[in-house]
């Protein structure tokens, strides 16, 4: 077999190999912490804003103060936020 078809045989292949892909079953994400404000304040007795949030609410400024913590909260479960005020599960 000389180098050209050799060539295109492991591009053929490549290209093949490319397409397949094998998955494993989706899971459903079985933290809990995330679920339910009951269960984020276990954690998170006050609740968690970011940095600059503003309790709307009430005057509430307990809370932990993390962006890192509240946009993972909110990419998870955006129901933790309900009154976006950029506090997740806040205490009223």
């Amino acid at each position: 077999m000389n180098k050209s078809k050799r060539a295109g045989m492991a591009v053929a292949i490549g290209i093949v190999a490319s397409t397949i892909t094998v998955t494993a079953p989706v899971e459903a994400h079985t933290t809990g912490l995330h679920d339910n404000c009951t269960n984020f304040n276990e954690r998170f007795r006050n609740g968690v804003g970011t940095r600059r949030a503003v309790d709307q609410g009430g005057d509430s400024t307990n809370f932990k103060r993390s962006n890192r913590i509240y946009w993972r909260a909110e990419r998870h479960n955006g129901d933790l936020d309900r009154d976006n005020d950029r506090i997740a599960c806040e205490q009223s």
